[in-house]
């Protein structure tokens, strides 16, 4: 009887710390590993100024306005779901732009490589356009804007 009671204490006592361990380890496996900020929303600044911004909804405020021959150069952060702005791994991370012209024109263009959220709107001529863009990481889409407004003005 005596057997049996030590073999059950060893048996709890062994399971008890291989629980503990497996729970150790599990929660241990991510705390040095970061979790991506996934975007579901976008910031453009041209310098500190926020022009434009699609929120976690989905709706776009702002636009953005250049002088046809000229350029504004410009820069995109996102939002993630707790609200909070940032820049995600520019090696992994690339944005892909797609102009829509309306009864004026406009030209996107990145220059810096080594910058992919960097960008300038040149204002090819007078009028309203849109664009879109694609956050890609490693190749494939990983957000999706909704259209974003440009104005041309006529340069004096």
């Amino acid at each position: 009887m005596k057997n049996s009671k030590l073999f059950s204490r060893i048996s709890y006592v062994f399971t008890f710390l291989l629980l503990a361990s497996i729970s150790a380890a599990c929660s241990n496996s991510t705390s040095g590993e970061e979790e991506e900020q996934e975007p579901i929303g976008f910031v453009i600044y041209e310098g500190d100024n926020e022009l434009v911004s699609q929120n976690i909804r989905g709706e776009v405020t702002g636009s953005i306005t250049v002088e046809s021959t000229s350029s504004a150069g410009l820069r995109i952060a996102f939002i993630d779901e707790a609200a909070e702005v940032f820049t995600p791994e520019k090696d992994e991370h690339s944005l892909q732009f797609q102009t829509t012209d309306g009864d004026g024109s406009i030209s996107i263009a990145q220059d810096n490589a080594s910058e992919p959220f960097l960008f300038t709107v040149t204002g090819e001529s007078a009028g309203s356009a849109t664009f879109t863009f694609q956050l890609l990481h490693v190749g494939s889409p990983e957000f999706e804007s909704a259209a974003i407004s440009v104005t041309v003005t006529s340069s004096n």
